[in-house]
């Protein structure tokens, strides 16, 4: 403790004891000496001092001896016994000192306090505590005087016992000299004399401001473990579970006492196999972080999705010492993707794959034929009557017809062949493992069973065929696009050859199938030059009062023949070669015509359908408002007709295709809404007035409620936004009816009204003019 220091002093006296008592043993032996003949010349012998100094009798001698052999006995007795105490205080001042350092270097605060509250002493550390500088600075000052308000009686109280001889600890604030508060935790008991008086009160002082601030924000930190929406796991570095919180057992079923001293497998569900938690365990090893989705079972068998993270812990030395996982339970939003997925990748009608997921299938067999150098077999086909079935006996039974012919192909190939439907009446198969010779019996095989296979719808039957386009795939195999447009062009080819054939792709074929389309390029700029197209159009019925007349334009070729030659017999020609936009410039000509002539006294509005290419193309907008200027047209009559496939090829072009045009009045409609996962998110981005629901969410809603509900759910959020709406492939009353009761703003299909030339609507429109 600090206090003044006069060790040194006693050293220097005893050495002066001790020279002092040799320099009197010396005087008294010399004295004997010198004294003695002294005395004797003196008082008791005639002869001179001299003589009795130097020449002394032996008596005298004798005497003289032993007197100073008693005195130096004396001396030296003397000596050692002031050597003896010398040594026993230089270690006693050690011992002291050792203490006193021992007290100064204690981190924590020694302090001695008198019954009244005085303070005797205090080591650095305690000086530290009270913002002191020196013990000076609070020698004799009271010790209460240092103690917070609200904690000072219970201090006084605590003082008072310990000087009855208890042994205490108690915690309070201490305010320093400059204003500080600090949390201390003191144990204290009585010091005793050697007579075991109480002296002081003596204590050891512990400064836990931040302690106790750790210890806090560990309680937080515990407290929101605990009380943690996320399931949260900790085990040790050889798995075994140390901590959860009670959101694991609530979703697991198990008790803590059950996850305790467990390993993580005690959830294992059998999903997953050994190499992925081998991977697991690899990568969280070697000190990096998991992610990832698990399935996971409870104590009662169920199953559940966790998102997963999992986390080394590690000490300051980097030595991992725990792990902590954390879940959140995803089974919902798990299964949701997983539908979603299936219904991004599958065609919702036949439950096959779609063309996206055949595309990224076919190109993942290429890569692995480049490896295995297996053959295998890609098949196009296309139902010869499908066009027929569907315009006699409506979408329906269109609908039917590709469910049965689905099957049919299904049943003519294995299990692990894909079969796709690519879109309207186009089947794909893809082959694997198979070469040249089987892969044809197979094609050959479907070829039949279809031939074989007669469609009954009511009371109609229906002889139906198909045409089969085919190639075989190896190591040597193109790039995928040109493989499928190699065999869209065989079945191209089949079909043209007069329809239930097959035709295997190679070179020269593929050279005849160009020239075909070629062909078509052809007779389309032909046709654009002699007007061999003829617009027809259906009508858009609206569903509520106050709502004007709607029809959507679509197009036909008439061949040399008279021929009414549908869409999909050249639309796709044009599409590849990028001569679609210039049949939509022909579309719109003619719409801006009869807008200006034999419309111009009524309240019609006209849709028209874009190719995508059309709408990212700059120029095509250009050339549109020059035609709305050129013929004055009314524009606000005109609506676009665009797909969610056209516009999100390039998306800001797309909406500011759509909005160059609002500014001239045009109305534009999102057609098919409702066919794609991310229809919704292009809603809100598509600045649209219309949104046409997929036709084949209309076709069965009054059968099917799934159909239902997502007609209702497009249908309130197209007019929550704004959007007036528009159900396609209204097939009869019931649906129309259903329809008006949800409240949809047009309806339009076969139900409705069929495409009929536009000049018979015209035609009409005279009529009525003139009646």
């Amino acid at each position: 403790m600090q206090k003044n220091k006069d060790k040194q002093s006693m050293g220097p006296a005893k050495s002066i004891s001790s020279k002092s008592a040799t320099l009197v043993s010396l005087i008294l032996v010399v004295g004997v000496w010198v004294l003695d003949p002294l005395i004797d010349s003196l008082f008791f012998s005639d002869e001179n001092f001299l003589d009795e100094l130097i020449n002394p009798v032996p008596e005298e001698l004798y005497f003289r001896s032993v007197l100073t052999l008693f005195i130096s006995l004396f001396a030296y007795l003397f000596n050692k016994q002031l050597f003896k105490i010398k040594a026993q205080n230089h270690t006693l001042n050690h011992q002291k000192q050792l203490i006193q350092n021992i007290i100064d270097s204690e981190p924590e605060c020694v302090k001695t306090v008198a019954k009244d509250g005085t303070l005797m002493e205090m080591n650095p550390a305690g000086l530290n505590i009270v913002e002191a500088h020196s013990l000076n600075d609070i020698r004799d000052a009271s010790v209460y005087d240092l103690i917070a308000p609200e904690d000072r009686d219970a201090y006084i109280e605590f003082n008072h016992r310990i000087f009855n001889g208890e042994k205490l600890q108690m915690q309070y604030d201490v305010v320093g000299l400059e204003g500080t508060r600090k949390r201390v935790d003191s144990h204290a008991a009585p010091l005793y004399d050697e007579n075991g008086q109480i002296i002081a009160h003596l204590a050891i002082t512990r400064d836990i401001t931040e302690f106790q601030k750790n210890q806090e924000e560990l309680a937080k930190f515990s407290r929101a473990v605990e009380q943690c929406a996320s399931m949260i796991m900790i085990t040790n570095p050889s798995g075994k579970i140390t901590y959860v919180n009670p959101k694991f057992c609530e979703v697991t079923g198990y008790s803590k006492e059950e996850f305790l001293e467990n390993t993580p497998n005690l959830l294992s569900s059998g999903k997953h196999s050994e190499s992925f938690y081998t991977e697991l365990w690899k990568k969280i090893n070697s000190g990096s972080e998991w992610r990832g989705q698990i399935q996971n079972k409870c104590k009662n068998g169920a199953l559940y999705w966790a998102s997963v993270v999992i986390s080394p812990i590690a000490d300051k030395s980097g030595q991992t010492t725990h792990f902590l996982c954390t879940q959140e339970d995803i089974t919902s939003s798990h299964m949701l993707t997983e539908k979603l997925e299936y219904q991004a990748s599958h065609c919702l009608l036949t439950g096959l794959v779609n063309r996206h997921e055949f595309e990224l299938q076919l190109e993942q067999l290429l890569e692995q034929s480049k490896k295995d150098q297996c053959e295998h077999a890609i098949v196009f086909s296309d139902v010869d009557q499908f066009k027929q079935v569907n315009d006699t006996c409506g979408h329906a039974a269109g609908d039917q017809l590709l469910r049965q012919i689905s099957t049919i192909i299904q049943s003519c190939v294995r299990q692990n062949d894909l079969v796709s439907r690519l879109g309207g009446d186009e089947f794909a198969v893809l082959i694997r493992h198979c070469d040249k010779e089987k892969s044809g019996k197979v094609v050959e095989h479907i070829r039949q069973a279809v031939e074989d296979f007669t469609f009954l719808w009511e009371d109609q039957s229906f002889k139906v065929t198909i045409s089969i386009g085919w190639l075989t795939l190896d190591q040597y195999s193109p790039e995928s696009s040109v493989i499928l447009s190699q065999a869209d062009s065989s079945c191209y080819l089949a079909k043209e050859q007069g329809r239930n054939r097959i035709h295997h792709h190679n070179e020269d074929t593929h050279s005849d199938t160009r020239k075909g389309e070629y062909q078509w390029v052809t007779r389309i700029h032909e046709g654009l030059e002699n007007n061999n197209f003829e617009l027809y159009a259906q009508e858009i019925k609206p569903l509520k009062p106050n709502l004007p007349p709607h029809y959507e334009v679509l197009i036909r070729y008439i061949d040399g023949e008279g021929k009414v030659i549908p869409p999909g017999a050249f639309l796709p020609s044009a599409e590849r070669h990028g001569i679609s936009p210039k049949i939509d410039r022909w579309v719109v000509v003619q719409v801006c015509h009869l807008l200006t002539s034999d419309f111009v006294d009524t309240d019609i509005s006209l849709a028209i359908n874009l190719s995508g290419l059309s709408v990212n193309d700059p120029e095509f907008l250009s050339y549109l408002k020059d035609c709305f200027r050129e013929f004055s047209v009314p524009c606000e009559r005109i609506c676009f007709e665009i797909t969610e496939t056209a516009t999100i090829t390039n998306l800001a072009e797309a909406v500011n295709f759509i909005q160059e045009l609002e500014a001239f009045g045009c109305k534009f409609a999102l057609d098919d809404f409702g066919s794609g996962l991310s229809s919704f998110g292009y809603l809100k981005t598509l600045p649209v007035n219309y949104v046409k629901i997929d036709g084949i969410f209309v076709k069965n809603m009054s059968k099917d409620k799934i159909d239902r509900a997502m007609v209702k759910s497009i249908n309130e959020i197209g007019q929550l936004m704004g959007k007036l709406t528009v159900a396609e492939f209204v097939e009869d009353k019931e649906i129309e009816d259903l329809l008006i009761h949800m409240g949809v703003d047009y309806a339009q299909g076969y139900g409705i009204a069929h495409p009929q030339p536009i000049t018979e609507l015209v035609f009409k429109i005279n009529q009525s003019k003139s009646g």
